[in-house]
């Protein structure tokens, strides 16, 4: 029997601003090229999908966005995407460092100010690691001084931050290193928390860099009280087995992807959003019927054994999926 599917959302994305560098770990590594579609067209697209859910009353249904790759946005495109966000009752107040071009002195401080002066009050950094070591994950020499000059100027400016800090086994040595330098960074640390790689894009290459379960149990407590959040439950493969098996006879309930594009535009513009939904989450149906059951990806695929460790359970089926379309040849289904 194939898995389930169903869409309990849809997420529109823009490939709007080209990202400056290509991380090891990407989750949308496809490109780093930025699409040639003007923001506003994509921008009215996704006020007639909030009009739609409205309309229809579809409070069940989550609509979403994701422009990017990088937020290197011109002032325009954030006042956007600032509108979009409150469209569904938030505001686009910090603003992510990865991906920017490198500013310097003058220049720099001007597109900080800028975009304080546009309503950004903080800055969001994802480190892995410090120095050279977090530079060859985010494949650019000298981003990890970059990023930490830009919180430094955030904060001698008042703006708050955010850090995101991934763990694997090759930056968990240096994570003391890294914290001291960013507690003597200015300002107010709005959230800081402790992350692992998640299974997907470029980042299911380096499974030999996850942490095992002995390693998690022996975090030092500086390091353990920042595993916080919706994925704080960070669980081996074979403790995430039971928990899965529970739920294996449901669908999975899945926000789909829909990239906006100048080549596919026009015909969503002419297309109504019930139209563009349904098609989209018959095409994740599609490509999910060569795919096994929850049950039988575990049987086949499953290591009762595995203490490797995964912030979330579609990380370890993701990885029963890549097994399956490596051994059976297929390709893996849309996610």
């Amino acid at each position: 029997m194939p898995r389930q599917i169903v869409g309990k959302g849809l997420r529109l994305t823009l490939r709007h601003a080209p990202c400056a560098h290509i991380c090891r770990y990407c989750l949308i590594s496809e490109t780093r090229k930025g699409s040639a579609l003007p923001f506003a067209r994509f921008e009215q697209l996704v006020h007639r999908f909030y009009d739609w859910k409205a309309s229809v009353g579809r409070d069940d249904l989550g609509i979403g966005i994701f422009v990017g790759p990088s937020f290197d946005y011109d002032l325009e495109t954030l006042r956007g995407v600032a509108r979009l966000r409150a469209r569904r009752g938030g505001k686009f107040e910090i603003l992510n460092l990865g991906g920017l071009r490198i500013r310097r002195g003058d220049a720099l401080v001007a597109w900080l100010e800028e975009r304080q002066a546009a309503g950004i009050v903080g800055l969001h950094t994802s480190l892995a690691g410090c120095d050279e070591t977090h530079d060859r994950w985010n494949g650019r020499r000298g981003d990890f001084d970059y990023q930490t000059t830009i919180l430094r100027l955030g904060g001698e400016r008042g703006m708050v931050r955010h850090e995101r800090l991934f763990l694997t086994q090759n930056t968990l040595a240096q994570f003391d290193r890294l914290l001291d330098v960013l507690d003597h960074i200015p300002g107010e640390v709005r959230n800081r928390y402790v992350t692992l790689f998640f299974y997907a894009g470029l980042a299911s290459r380096y499974e030999d860099e996850r942490i095992t379960e002995e390693i998690r149990d022996r975090l030092p407590e500086r390091i353990g009280r920042l595993r916080q959040g919706k994925f704080q439950d960070w669980r081996s493969e074979r403790e995430w087995i039971p928990i899965m098996m529970e739920t294996a006879d449901k669908p999975r309930k899945l926000v789909l992807k829909l990239d906006v594009h100048e080549g596919n535009i026009d015909q969503l513009e002419k297309s109504s959003c019930e139209a563009i939904f349904t098609e989209r989450e018959r095409l994740y149906q599609e490509s999910y019927r060569s795919i096994p059951s929850l049950g039988e990806l575990c049987a086949r695929y499953g290591d009762p054994t595995s203490r490797k460790v995964y912030m979330m359970s579609r990380d370890v089926e993701g990885r029963w999926i890549d097994r399956h379309a490596h051994e059976t040849g297929g390709k893996p289904p849309i996610d």
